[in-house]
């Protein structure tokens, strides 16, 4: 269904019963795509897609990209919705926006469960080598093409394990949801919620109280070195690595992913 969220018309998928929890996408990702984890999981279980994503509007002005603009979004989803308070699971980008929807309005989240996910950038210098590189691959999305694109951004080291795990067929349907959203989406996605946009949250982790699960893939070694920082650092932080995983652990190992969670959901 489509809702209009904070002056944004966001597709929803909506099912099942139970304690609401909220699934947020990764980067070129979709509701679609975190359906591997969301069958395997209980709950209400609310999934967007992100702006500039799937089948929800992308807009022109960069504004309504931000990763405290989309958090805005995401509290209005969920006042439409009669939902005051959620169990968030974001994966990567979604990761990003759910430790910010947690910073900025904790009283409506239960617990998170982020994936292969990051609290920003705190050198100066990487994150502007970051924001410029994220600036030139959004330019090439339109030099290129969305079909470019997404081949070339696939063809990362990063999503090697995933491709080694996953069927051809699953294969060329990852790549068919990637390339459904609308290009200018994803550019503007890059241009204002990539990394390198991203204001460093590292001070603000030691006053987050929400219990967070911390989950990365054994093979995804920048992430899992990310995440055992976060965990000295949150007040209720724990890390788990998923065996056998790289930064995609909902989708190279969803029974494993999905047991993690559900263990730190009951215990939340």
């Amino acid at each position: 269904m489509k809702l209009t969220c904070d002056g944004v018309r966001l597709e929803v998928s909506v099912f099942g019963s139970g304690d609401p929890l909220l699934i947020l996408h990764g980067f070129t990702g979709s509701a679609l795509a975190m359906e591997p984890l969301a069958e395997r999981l209980t709950g209400h279980r609310i999934i967007p897609d992100l702006i500039g994503h799937g089948q929800s509007e992308s807009p022109s002005s960069l504004d309504p990209y931000s990763l405290p603009n989309i958090s805005r979004q995401l509290t209005a989803l969920l006042a439409q919705l009669d939902t005051p308070r959620v169990h968030v699971v974001g994966y990567s980008l979604g990761g990003r926006i759910g430790l910010t929807l947690a910073i900025n309005h904790p009283a409506m989240v239960s617990s998170l469960a982020l994936i292969g996910a990051s609290p920003g950038i705190v050198d100066n210098d990487e994150r502007l080598q970051r924001l410029n590189s994220d600036r030139n691959l959004a330019n090439s999305i339109s030099q290129k093409g969305i079909m470019s694109f997404v081949d070339s951004w696939v063809d990362s080291p990063m999503w090697t394990s995933l491709q080694g795990r996953l069927t051809s067929e699953q294969w060329a349907g990852s790549l068919r949801q990637r390339r459904s959203s609308h290009p200018l989406g994803l550019a503007n996605s890059l241009r204002a919620s990539g990394t390198g946009t991203m204001p460093p949250l590292h001070e603000k982790l030691k006053n987050l109280e929400v219990p967070t699960l911390l989950l990365s893939g054994e093979h995804d070694q920048k992430f899992r070195g990310i995440a055992e920082e976060m965990a000295t650092k949150l007040p209720r932080g724990v890390h788990r690595v998923i065996n056998e995983s790289g930064h995609a652990t909902h989708l190279e190992q969803p029974d494993a992913t999905a047991a993690a969670i559900l263990e730190h959901f009951g215990c939340s």
